[in-house]
């Protein structure tokens, strides 16, 4: 009897053993990009729209302590809810305390340009996503100088 109980109890302890080991690292990998997601901090530092053109240059400052990563950019038209960009995968890195431009091609009907009636009196909400899933965002209106 004792011959059959000792192997299959060790086999079970094994098996039990390396699940919790298992566990474990799950476990700290988790803990460890969560703390990061915490740390992320991005500011706004100017938002300009080309009034001739349809382009917008959004700069942005890293003012966490590890380097971000930028994955999602949008700006929505506030009176109207009309999405105008909306570019994800932008795979841009920000390293720690440093700064960088994001430049974006908005949709824009009619004349195609900032400085139309319909879009120069308007507020914009910039909204960014980092690759750990924190969101920043801020609101800006063409000219407001």
């Amino acid at each position: 009897m004792l011959a059959i109980v000792v192997p299959v109890g060790i086999v079970i302890l094994s098996q039990g053993l390396y699940e919790v080991a298992d566990f474990n690292r799950f476990l700290s990998i988790t803990m460890e990009q969560e703390i990061d997601s915490v740390q992320e901090d991005i500011i706004f530092e100017h938002v300009r729209f080309e009034p001739t053109g349809n382009q917008v240059t959004v700069s942005i400052r890293n003012i966490s302590t590890i380097t971000s990563s930028i994955d999602k950019i949008s700006i929505v038209k506030m009176d109207t809810q009309e999405l105008l960009v909306y570019q994800d995968n932008l795979a841009s890195s920000l390293p720690l305390k440093d700064s960088t431009d994001i430049i974006v091609n908005a949709n824009l009907a009619s004349s195609g340009q900032w400085a139309d009636s319909m879009y120069v009196d308007s507020d914009y909400k910039i909204s960014i996503t980092t690759i750990r899933g924190n969101f920043f965002d801020t609101i800006a209106r063409p000219f407001n100088t």
